[in-house]
């Protein structure tokens, strides 16, 4: 069910995180591409990741 999902997300958006959420349950996964899918909203603009652009090295 979770490749199916990634799938449908990729799709859509182009290219779902995995590395990111790797430490995630699928079913926690799950949850989270369904929400985006509603939402029409990739995991960034949904607010479960963030891009740090003003990270200072």
């Amino acid at each position: 069910m979770l490749d199916e999902k990634i799938k449908e997300y990729d799709k859509r958006f182009g290219g779902f995180p995995t590395m990111i959420f790797s430490g995630y349950e699928d079913d926690e996964i799950i949850k989270i591409i369904d929400d985006c899918l509603k939402q029409e909203k990739d995991v960034y603009e949904a607010g479960y990741l963030t891009l740090d652009d003003d990270i200072k090295y």
